[in-house]
C-alpha cells in the first residue's frame, strides 16, 4: 500500500492543508492557493512563527539583520530550479480544485441515489488510485489518496481528525480555522509532522 496525498477542505471549500508522500516535484503554488497550505509554502521567511508550545521560531538560519543578495545567492539557479518545479503538473490551486470537483460531484450522486439519510459517500477506487474521503461534523473534508490496494483508510482519516487535527488545530487557539477569515492555511508544524508520521506509518 502506498499512499500518495492528503488535501484537508475547510467549510469554505478551500483547501487549507496537504501533505504530498511521493517523491515528485512540489506542485507550484497558484495564485488562489493560500499560504502554508504547502509544506514549503512560507511567504514570509523572515517573519517569527509561533511554535506549537507558544514560543517564537525562525523559519530560516540567516540572523534577522542580515540582508539577503540576489547575486551572490544565484538568480540564474534560482530561476532554473523555479522553472523544473512541479513540470508536467498542474498548479496547485487547480489541482486542488479538481479534487475537490469529484468529490463533491460524487458525493452529491450518492446521496442523492441513496434512500438513507446518511453519509454513504466513502471512497472512490480506479485502477490506478483509490480515493478516500472523510467528512468530519464541523464541514470539513480529508480526501486521502492511495494506491487500490487497501480496502479503506477512513479508520486512519478519523484518526487523523480526531487525534492531531483536534489537539493541533482546534484546541490551539494561535491556529486558523477559518481560511475566509484569516486567510491563511493550517500553519502548524507539529500537526504537519504527526499527520506526516501517522501517514508513513501506514
Amino acid at each position: 500500500m502506498v499512499i500518495y496525498s492528503l488535501y484537508i477542505y475547510d467549510r469554505h471549500c478551500t483547501c487549507c492543508f496537504y501533505a504530498d508522500l511521493t517523491q515528485r516535484p512540489a506542485p507550484e503554488a497558484g495564485p488562489s492557493t493560500l499560504p502554508f497550505v504547502l509544506p514549503d509554502s512560507n511567504p514570509s521567511s523572515s517573519q517569527p512563527r509561533t511554535g506549537a508550545n507558544g514560543s517564537l521560531e525562525t523559519s530560516d538560519d540567516r540572523p534577522p539583520y542580515e540582508v539577503p543578495d540576489a547575486h551572490a545567492s544565484g538568480v540564474n539557479a534560482a530561476v532554473s530550479a523555479g522553472a523544473d518545479k512541479g513540470k508536467g503538473r498542474l498548479a496547485f490551486d487547480e489541482e486542488a480544485k479538481l479534487v475537490y470537483g469529484v468529490v463533491f460531484s460524487l458525493r452529491n450522486m450518492v446521496n442523492k441515489l441513496s434512500s438513507r439519510g446518511e453519509e454513504s459517500f466513502h471512497s472512490l477506487s480506479t485502477s490506478s488510485y483509490k480515493l478516500h474521503y472523510l467528512r468530519t461534523p464541523t464541514a470539513y473534508h480529508f480526501v486521502l489518496l492511495s494506491s487500490p490496494q487497501p480496502a479503506s483508510l477512513r479508520p486512519l482519516l478519523r484518526q487523523i481528525y480526531t487525534g492531531a487535527f483536534n489537539e493541533w488545530v482546534v484546541r490551539n487557539p494561535l491556529a486558523p480555522v477559518d481560511t475566509a477569515r484569516d486567510g491563511k492555511g493550517i500553519d502548524n508544524a507539529a500537526f504537519r509532522r504527526t499527520v506526516e508520521k501517522l501517514l508513513h506509518g501506514a
